[in-house]
């Protein structure tokens, strides 16, 4: 089998030029690599093609990272597959805008052990501290909370022509808030099932979600609760852990970690840190520390089974 240690890469290919994709190169390019833009439209100061095989065909081995719209992510993983790459790939979360069992997409296992999910924020230091302090410990409840107001996200577009207002585009709440999902899958192990409500408010004139709220109910933790919204004015990201021996507190915008309250860890990071690090860790073969694939595929598989549990308006078992 393949390992993600086995490869070397001085070349990165960036698929979607958005803001996202431009934070990719710029950190890329810091990081001491070549960089080409794979973009339907004219983008500077790096070289630039609007087509994917084509830019492949003279860097069979490049470090591609996918940052295109999440409904092209599937096309996009079956071009590099056919065009015949054999490098690192890495797709912004999450995988794809389509539920998995409807997907198309037939990836080789020698394409899947080449690829890594973006759930950055399994860099941030905090996180990693709070997972340490957790270890051994029985969790009881967990309560976890995200929300921006969307049109805040990026101020010199309009929030309504991007993809979080898109369903079809792979927006809403749950699909662009996912990196909650991921972590506590990560920290606090499987769900067994999920009850969940979620809607459009109208306040945004969307076509996606702008709220979701889950309750969950795990193998390794009696229950937990997650808000997901693009609403809040006030900008949070924070999850509460109580557990054997008492109360954890992490919360992201403040940047503490605390302990019956008492403060145990403090970060403050630049924007691009946990970004940086994650490049870093799949540039080294750092397997233990990124998302794969298969771990992508389970937030995934959680994701639709809060969606059909909106649905169906009951318990959805995981």
């Amino acid at each position: 089998m393949t390992s993600v240690a086995n490869f070397k890469a001085d070349h990165a290919i960036i698929v979607g030029f958005g803001s996202i994709g431009m934070r990719h190169a710029e950190l890329l390019v810091d990081l001491g690599l070549s960089v080409t833009v794979v973009s339907r439209r004219d983008v500077g100061p790096y070289p630039s093609l609007k087509d994917l095989a084509l830019a492949l065909k003279d860097q069979p081995e490049a470090y591609v990272v996918v940052a295109n719209e999440t409904s092209e992510h599937d096309n996009t993983l079956l071009t590099l597959q056919d065009s015949g790459h054999r490098g690192l790939v890495l797709v912004e979360k999450p995988l794809f805008a389509t539920s998995v069992s409807d997907s198309k997409i037939n990836l080789s296992p020698d394409t899947v052990d080449r690829i890594v999910v973006g759930y950055n924020l399994r860099f941030h230091p905090l996180l990693l501290t709070l997972r340490d302090r957790l270890a051994g410990r029985r969790v009881h409840t967990i309560e976890a909370a995200v929300g921006q107001y969307l049109p805040d996200w990026r101020p010199q577009r309009d929030y309504r022509t991007g993809y979080s207002a898109s369903r079809v585009g792979g927006g809403g709440a749950l699909r662009d808030l996912s990196h909650e999902i991921d972590y506590m899958l990560w920290l606090f192990g499987p769900w067994n099932r999920v009850a969940a409500l979620s809607g459009c408010s109208g306040e945004l004139e969307l076509d996606s979600e702008d709220f979701a709220h889950l309750l969950i109910d795990g193998r390794e933790f009696s229950a937990a609760t997650l808000g997901l919204d693009y609403l809040d004015r006030n900008v949070r990201r924070a999850v509460t852990v109580n557990h054997e021996g008492g109360t954890t507190r992490l919360d992201f915008i403040a940047g503490t970690l605390t302990e019956n309250g008492e403060v145990m860890d403090t970060a403050t990071l630049d924007r691009n840190y946990t970004y940086r690090e994650q490049h870093l860790a799949v540039l080294t073969g750092q397997s233990d520390k990124f998302c794969s694939y298969k771990e992508g595929l389970v937030a995934m598989h959680a994701l639709e089974a809060a969606e059909r549990a909106v649905e169906k308006g009951e318990w959805v078992t995981l």
